[in-house]
């Protein structure tokens, strides 16, 4: 061995460095360098005494294949093991196309250019506290493990592109710095075992696209820095295991980032983990060739990201871009209870109404488990277009942030069980149009406060919009620990609920929007309505249908009035009973209020039919004797000026005397009125009869009643002759008697139509 390296420093006319001849010396001798009397110091600064060029390095490993010599080798170490410790490596360590099969070792040491490993076959790499400008080692081959643990590579690129690592690839505690470019290129990458960086620190991209990593990709505690740029790309990559971006269990370190995350079209198989992590967004200079739906300011994007089991990204996670992952698939759970994502900087209030900031982004997206996002504060818009749970949503106090912007966009939302947002602050609107709720949507004690601003109609949109939603089981807005509110428009067109709509002790409505409540088309089995207070709105439940309905008069004293036209309802929650005509009268009270003057046959027919289904017919008669009484005072306000005063005064007769037809038995009353009068009249006014050779019999009752009686004759209408007032009082008798006996016929007659 030692006649080789004499004979190599002889042919370059360079004679050997202290180190290397003193290292060969004790090599020749059989000595290990651990065992030697020199031991070298870590080479922070230039020593001639610790300097080995690399041009030897390189030529001696390379002639020890030649004599089969051990060289380099720990004590108690397997031969193939070679170690170089404390030395400055200085020149060109030249190792491209190499077939070694050593496991190379380098300890403590420092060099000043970088090695160059390209297409080199080695059984294994070993970096310990050294320092290098990046590394070449495109197609490296290893067999075994590729370590750089507690290095620095300052200034230049590790190139490890379309390497394959039998092993793992370690860089823990390392720190590889190129601010601006790549600190790693590493595209397709295969590597058998784990990819660990913890305690990594970074200034600069690491790129891993295309990657294939059989076990975790671990950068617990990792901090890394490319502002404006990507802190990670691995588009494309492929993990056996688990990406994890948390904190470090030994240290309790944070896992940070500055630029941004970028997975597309990664497949994970086990847990991307970002618990604890706090990301910076990562800035890109703005292109007017972006499309709006691009997020200029993203922390994470794993767009069409496939995860078999959980995202993790809660409890102390803090983000200050939009996290993105649209089209992805998670086969576990969602997770961000209590994390906190913020991108209110980049834009002020005003133009994030026009241009609304995404802070979340999950449209697309399939969830096989839950989404679990308690206590989340989330600051931006938050979009779950088209997403698909399989599990149940959880936003319970949650405090979603975008003053007159959608705070939340779920359209065609799929869940499987409950959509649970309870004691929420919701800052914006809720946008849930054609949402699909398997169980219910539980809005308990939550405050939906500064609804979003609509600047093509120049109104407020719905605080909470859930147009032709279909919800299995409830929705309930009611009081819980707090008062459930709205400040816009609840918005419920055209929905269908299995079992329970539950608006009880809230208060809805600012007055800003015309309508506070909106279930035109609603379909539920019970409706619950009763605010603490009158809505600050109208209320619309045109075309609903419910078959239990629960109220009270803060639902008719709404400000705009209630139009309940076409609402079908079968019963009240709570019934009513043969006395309770209070209760009756106070009903027709608030029908008559909310109408408006306008005359809503509709809302009284309905009430009849509930009152008749319970057999309280009396009740419903009521209600139809109202609704005529409004029916011809309508007509009156429409008719011409003078007839009126006729309209309003055949509409009195009507209700005083018949009841309109529905009280038959007060014309009784009346006909027994008219007789007792004509009879008295008649016993003060005899008549004269026609032929007083028949010597007739007058009888003032029995001609009252024949002149009374239609149809039926008793014999003395034709036998007496009435002249002068008592001729307009026989007139009288006859059209009052035709009248209210007709009236009572026809009463009678509908009375046997409804037995039947």
């Amino acid at each position: 061995m030692g006649r080789t390296l004499t004979g190599w420093a002889r042919n370059t006319a360079e004679p050997l460095t202290d180190a290397e001849r003193r290292l060969d010396e004790l090599l020749a001798q059989g000595r290990t360098a651990e065992s030697a009397a020199y031991q070298a110091e870590p080479a922070s600064v230039p020593d001639a005494e610790q300097q080995i060029r690399g041009e030897y390095l390189a030529a001696r490993l390379v002639e020890s294949l030649e004599d089969g010599s051990r060289v380099f080798t720990r004590r108690g170490a397997q031969p193939l093991v070679i170690v170089v410790e404390h030395a400055t490596i200085t020149g060109q360590l030249d190792l491209r196309n190499v077939d070694l099969p050593y496991l190379l070792e380098f300890v403590g040491c420092r060099f000043d250019n970088a090695p160059d490993l390209r297409q080199a076959r080695l059984a294994g790499l070993v970096l310990w506290h050294c320092r290098f400008p990046g590394m070449h080692a495109r197609n490296l081959a290893v067999g075994n493990d590729v370590v750089l643990r507690n290095c620095a590579s300052v200034g230049g690129i590790v190139d490890l592109a379309d390497a394959d690592l039998g092993g793992s690839l370690l860089l823990n505690d390392s720190e590889l710095r190129n601010p601006g470019q790549r600190c790693v290129y590493a595209d397709r990458l295969s590597v058998s075992g784990a990819l660990l960086g913890i305690r990594l620190r970074t200034a600069g991209e690491i790129r891993i696209p295309g990657a294939k990593i059989g076990g975790n990709l671990t950068l617990s505690g990792a901090a890394l820095r490319n502002r404006g740029g990507n802190a990670i790309n691995a588009t494309g990559i492929r993990i056996g295991g688990s990406l994890r971006l948390d904190a470090d269990p030994a240290t309790g370190r944070f896992f940070t980032s500055a630029g941004t995350l970028r997975l597309p079209s990664a497949h994970i198989s086990g847990d991307l983990r970002l618990r604890d992590a706090v990301l910076e967004p990562g800035v890109r200079p703005p292109d007017p060739g972006n499309s709006h739906y691009d997020d200029p300011t993203a922390a994470l994007i794993a767009d069409r990201c496939e995860i078999r089991g959980e995202v993790q990204l809660d409890q102390e996670f803090r983000s200050g871009g939009t996290l993105r992952l649209v089209s992805a698939v998670v086969g576990g759970n969602l997770r961000m209870t209590g994390a906190v994502v913020d991108v209110s900087w980049l834009r002020s209030p005003a133009e994030s109404v026009l241009h609304p900031l995404r802070a979340v982004n999950l449209d697309g997206t399939r969830v096989s488990g839950n989404i679990d996002a308690r206590s989340v504060d989330v600051r931006g818009q938050w979009r779950m277009t088209d997403v698909k749970v399989g599990g149940s949503v959880q936003l319970t106090r949650a405090q979603l942030t975008g003053p007159r912007t959608d705070v939340l966009v779920g359209s065609r939302l799929s869940v499987g069980s409950n959509l649970e947002c309870r004691d929420a602050e919701l800052v914006g609107s809720l946008q849930l149009p054609g949402a699909q709720i398997g169980a219910s949507i539980d809005l308990r004690g939550s405050r939906l406060t500064k609804p979003a601003w609509h600047p093509h109609r120049n109104n407020y949109k719905p605080s909470l919009d859930l147009r032709a939603a279909r919800i299995e089981r409830d929705l309930v807005c009611a009081e819980g620990d707090r008062v459930f509110s709205a400040e816009g428009t609840v918005q419920l067109r055209w929905s269908q609920i299995g079992r329970h709509v539950n608006f009880s002790g809230c208060e809805l409505g600012d007055g800003a929007s015309r309508t506070a409540f909106n279930a035109s088309g609603v379909q539920t089995q019970e409706l619950t309505l009763l605010p603490r207070t009158p809505p600050r709105g109208r209320i619309t439940l045109r075309q609903a249908q419910c078959e239990l309905l629960a109220d009270n008069s803060a639902v008719w004293e709404s400000r705009s009035g209630v139009d309940c036209e076409d609402f079908a309802y079968q019963n009240f929650s709570e019934s009513f009973e043969l006395d309770d005509q209070e209760r009756v009268r106070q009903r027709l009270g608030w029908l008559r209020a909310t109408a408006g003057g306008a005359y809503q046959p509709g809302t009284y027919d309905q009430l009849a039919e509930v009152f008749r289904s319970n057999g309280l017919e009396e009740h419903a008669v009521a209600v139809l004797i109202e609704k005529q009484r409004h029916r011809y005072a309508a007509i009156a306000r429409t008719a011409r000026p003078g007839l009126r005063w006729p309209v309003r005064l055949w509409s009195w007769l009507q209700r005083a005397t018949v009841g309109y037809g529905y009280r038959p038995m007060r014309a009784v009353g009346w006909l027994a009125a008219f007789a007792v009068v004509g009879t008295a009249w008649f016993v003060f006014h005899p008549l004269v009869p026609v032929n007083e050779q028949d010597r007739p019999v007058w009888n003032p009752l029995l001609y009252t009643l024949d002149q009374m009686l239609p149809v039926v004759s008793l014999g003395h209408d034709d036998m007496w002759q009435a002249r002068g007032l008592s001729q307009w009082v026989t007139v009288a008798l006859v059209a009052a008697g035709w009248t209210l006996a007709t009236t009572v016929a026809a009463g009678f007659s509908r009375a046997l139509h409804r037995e039947r």
